[in-house]
């Protein structure tokens, strides 16, 4: 038991990040401090100063330098100078940051006191808090005096801007083991998929990790805005780019021209978008509408990628006009009665002989559908059915198979037509109440004489939306069809 524990502990140390705290937040961390770099002599020369046959002169002195590379940038933490002194020399430390590069004075020590005769040793701190670490590349240490012998040491860590916590030291140039999302030798720039807030080094306060951009998993990279972090109040600046799987802006969240949106997957979804696939013939391009694919049409043609003729149009040999209007000699215009309401056919045929109805909530509820739409066209369907074009400009209520708006079929008995159950003329708007009692097909629109078509009136759309909603409610628990229709009142 023991042993287990000494190893859980062992693997706990092993995997543990000093960048992120046990919550998995992350924080301010370092790489550890490593010797960079030495040089020098490794004893102490004859004094200098002397000349053949003379001895030493006031004025006598010997200048020098020691330039020590370092390999990369580096944040330093100590210079330890060793060196021979006769006498008390002057030394000026400095530093730059590339080969050839301007060198600027890190730390200046004007009079050196040491013991004559004996080794001296001096070290160089760097003070204290990331904002006083000095970077960097190269170190020039400039004696002048009577200085025998000067040897350096330099200690330091890689310059990670607080995102790392180790260092390749070996590599060339040396690079971080960045964390927080960062990238780059010296975890400089945040990595091309965290670019939603502008980079910033890490501190003590806070760690300014990268946040990734909001690209609906259809893009791996981004870019930063800096017009539109500040419009955004300092919350968000990434531009998604090279969106995938059809989709544009910049987030990923619409459809490329050509392709539209279904609804029926997640935005995250690789089917998202799907292709427009509108006709060559009947579309007048090949673009449709992001929300319905529905194409759009050259005229007379019709369905969603617009590859058949409308009603009252047959297909022509021209490919600029494919559906030519039928002569109107042949084409039905109206569905007005053919037969008289005397005929004894008609007697007790309709439910209702009165076309005005008072839509309180059990009525509205006892309906399968309640629609506002316009009667477009009209055509003889075989001996029972007369098939309609209409379009359906609100549903108000709608059955278990749904209704959608836009243009579609319905049909209408042709007995109900003749006996004047209804009376329905094209071009003319309608409130269309009905019922799907006794329909063979529940996915077709059935107007028959058990339903009423009322030429519409703008007042009516508020009701209804209250209506609406209070079925949304649950309004229309317990309120069952009654099992004969009842007589419809102003």
């Amino acid at each position: 038991m023991p042993v287990t524990l000494a190893l859980l502990l062992l693997l706990g140390q092993a995997t543990s990040d000093p960048c992120y705290d046990p919550g998995g937040h992350p924080r301010f961390c370092l790489p550890p401090v490593t010797q960079l770099a030495s040089g020098g002599a490794t004893s102490c020369p004859q004094p200098c100063g002397l000349s053949p046959g003379l001895g030493p002169g006031p004025g006598a002195a010997c200048n020098g330098s020691l330039t020590l590379d370092l390999d990369g940038p580096f944040l330093l933490t100590s210079v330890s100078l060793r060196f021979c002194t006769p006498g008390s020399p002057a030394l000026v430390l400095s530093a730059a940051w590339a080969a050839g590069g301007p060198w600027r004075p890190l730390w200046r020590r004007a009079a050196w006191p040491g013991a004559l005769g004996g080794p001296e040793r001096v070290t160089f701190r760097s003070p204290p808090g990331p904002k006083a670490s000095v970077v960097a590349r190269h170190i020039r240490v400039e004696f002048r005096g009577r200085v025998g012998l000067v040897a350096a040491g330099v200690r330091g860590r890689c310059q990670c801007h607080g995102h790392a916590a180790r260092c390749a030291t070996r590599a060339q140039p040396p690079r971080c083991r960045c964390r927080h999302h960062t990238t780059g030798p010296g975890c400089e720039s945040c990595r091309p998929s965290h670019r939603d807030w502008p980079w910033r080094p890490a501190t003590p306060q806070h760690p300014h990790p990268c946040l990734p951009c909001s690209c609906n998993q259809h893009a791996r990279r981004c870019r930063f805005n800096a017009e539109l972090f500040r419009l955004s109040g300092g919350r968000s600046g990434g531009v998604c780019e090279r969106c995938r799987h059809h989709t544009a802006g910049r987030h990923c969240h619409y459809c490329q021209p050509g392709f539209w949106r279904d609804a029926s997957q997640p935005i995250t979804s690789r089917k998202a978008c799907r292709a427009c696939q509108c006709h060559p013939v009947g579309a007048t391009g090949g673009t449709c509408n992001q929300t319905s694919g529905q194409c759009s049409c050259k005229l007379g043609v019709t369905g969603l990628t617009c590859n058949r003729c409308g009603l009252g149009y047959q297909q022509s040999r021209s490919p600029r006009m494919p559906c030519q209007r039928i002569p109107e000699t042949t084409t039905p215009l109206a569905t007005t009665p053919v037969a008289s309401i005397s005929d004894p056919q008609c007697q007790n045929h309709c439910n209702s002989s009165d076309t005005r109805v008072h839509m309180s909530l059990r009525r509205y509820c006892q309906q399968d559908y309640v629609l506002h739409a316009q009667v477009l066209a009209s055509e003889a369907a075989g001996p029972v059915w007369r098939r309609l074009v209409i379009r359906v400009l609100a549903v108000y209520k709608q059955r278990a198979w749904p209704v959608r708006r836009g243009d579609q079929d319905a049909w209408v008995p042709r007995a109900d037509l003749a006996c004047g159950c209804l009376r329905l003329r094209p071009g003319t708007d309608y409130l269309l109440l009905g019922s799907a009692a006794g329909d063979p097909d529940p996915a077709r629109l059935v107007l028959d004489r058990h339903g009423l078509a009322l030429p519409w009136r703008p007042r009516w759309a508020r009701p209804l939306r209250r209506l609406q909603q209070e079925e949304r409610a649950g309004g229309c628990r317990g309120l069952k069809p009654p099992s004969q229709s009842p007589q419809a009142t102003h």
